[in-house]
Order: C-alpha cells, then sequence, then structure tokens
C-alpha cells in the first residue's frame, strides 16, 4: 500500500499521506547565465556613462563663454594653448593661469611676459592634474577670484574639474579646443582617465 493513515488529532479524521517524501524543486537558471547578464548590465552602464562622460560633457567655445575673472589652463595638447591665448585676446578675462608654464616650450615665453595680458605660471606642488587644480585654487584665493574659465581637452573635462572643484567653490565656464581624435588616441584616452579619476576618488579625498 502506498500510503498509511497519519496520526488524526483528537476529533479530527486521519488524513492519507504518501510516504515516499519526493520534493519538487523550481528550475534555476545556470550560474554562467546569471553571471553573463550581470556582467552585460554593467558593461552597458559602463558604455553609457563612458559616451555621457567623454562624448557629451557641457561646454562653451570662445565666443559665447561669459566673461570671467581668469583663464586657467590644464596642460597638455598644444591646442588648449591656442585656445586660452584666443580666449585671453577676445577679452574674456584678465588674467591668463599656466601651471608649470615655464616648462612648456610653447608657453615659455607667455611666462616671460612677452603678452598684453596677465600671465601667471605659478610652479606646481606635482605635476599632475591634481597639482594644478591645487594651484590654481590657492591663486584664486590669494586674488578673490569669484569665477574661472577651465581650459583642457574634452576627454579630461570631467577629470579636471572634478578636481578644482575640491580646490575652488566659485563657478567654472569649461572652453575645449577643437581637436580631430582617431580611434586609437581614444581608446588611450579613456582607461587613462578613468583610472585618473577613480584614483583621485579613494587616493585623494580633499583638494
Amino acid at each position: 500500500m502506498a500510503g498509511v493513515l497519519a496520526t488524526a488529532e483528537e476529533g479530527e479524521p486521519a488524513l492519507a499521506t504518501d510516504t515516499i517524501g519526493t520534493t519538487t524543486k523550481k528550475p534555476r537558471a545556470p550560474r554562467f547565465l546569471v553571471w553573463a547578464l550581470a556582467l552585460a548590465v554593467v558593461g552597458t552602464a559602463g558604455l553609457l556613462l563612458t559616451l555621457v562622460w567623454f562624448f557629451g560633457p557641457s561646454t562653451h567655445d570662445v565666443a559665447t563663454v561669459p566673461p570671467a575673472d581668469a583663464v586657467v589652463l590644464f596642460a597638455g595638447a598644444t591646442e588648449r594653448l591656442d585656445t586660452a591665448v584666443e580666449l585671453m585676446e577676445n577679452g574674456s578675462a584678465p588674467s591668463l593661469v599656466i601651471p608649470n608654464g615655464t616648462d612648456i616650450e610653447d608657453a615659455e615665453d607667455l611666462c616671460e611676459g612677452e603678452a598684453t595680458f596677465e600671465v601667471i605660471c605659478p610652479i606646481t606642488d606635482e605635476v599632475t592634474t591634481a597639482g594644478e587644480a591645487r594651484a590654481i585654487g590657492r591663486l584664486a584665493g590669494e586674488r578673490g577670484w569669484s569665477s574661472l574659465i577651465a581650459v583642457t581637452s574634452v576627454y579630461h573635462v570631467h577629470r579636471a574639474t572634478f578636481l578644482l572643484g575640491r580646490c575652488y567653490d566659485g563657478p567654472v565656464d569649461v572652453v575645449t579646443p577643437s581637436q580631430d581624435l582617431g580611434v586609437g588616441e581614444w581608446v588611450d584616452k579613456i582607461p587613462h582617465e578613468w583610472a585618473g579619476f577613480l584614483a583621485a576618488v579613494v587616493l585623494q579625498p580633499a583638494c
């Protein structure tokens, strides 16, 4: 006989139960599918964030940027210096800041006074974006500047403004030079900028 009578509580009829205990489990997705889905979600989110950060930052061009107390240059491509000088010649600000400018071949003459506008070339405590941000923030505090125009490349905007924002609490408008970067250059720049940004977040919690 497949079943036996279960012991009944007093006043209740006995019920038949199956003596062969079979447990029915819900089918589970294979573990590799779960991991694959998780990686796909993370990868898609990372791709979207990368597209927004590196191809869609909020910037101005030389003709439309509002006037400020100073133009500040983050060292790098020659086009950045050309754009900063163009801003000064357009009267966008009375002062141009070029951190470590005496060590930049194309900026040497400007730092030595061969310009029709004020050029300040502070020496930074380290030759990095963070060092430049500290030097700019220190100058802004000493000069009482209440607004800045930052010049850097489009791929560098978020890291530069993030670090500058830790050292200077006023408004910053950004102007990026026109640069025709190839696929190989983007492949080189994007990992470098991500690594630099994450290092700034984790290893440098303050200015």
